[in-house]
């Protein structure tokens, strides 16, 4: 009897390795997570402002 609980464990075994691998085969591998620096933007960021010209630069003011 305790053969036969071997046996029968071992048949388990190897039909779940079976599956396991039949699953990534078809499926591809699990994906890994990637690190978050990769996602975060570190470089600087700077912003260039012009000034707002106003009507007497421009020449269109009211006479």
């Amino acid at each position: 009897m305790q053969r036969f609980k071997r046996t029968l464990r071992l048949l388990g075994l190897t039909a779940m390795l079976l599956l396991a691998a039949a699953g990534v085969g078809l499926t591809g591998a699990a994906p890994t997570h990637q690190k978050r620096e990769r996602f975060i933007d570190t470089g600087p960021r700077t912003e260039q402002v012009d000034e707002q010209a106003t009507r007497a630069d421009t020449g269109l003011a009211q006479e």
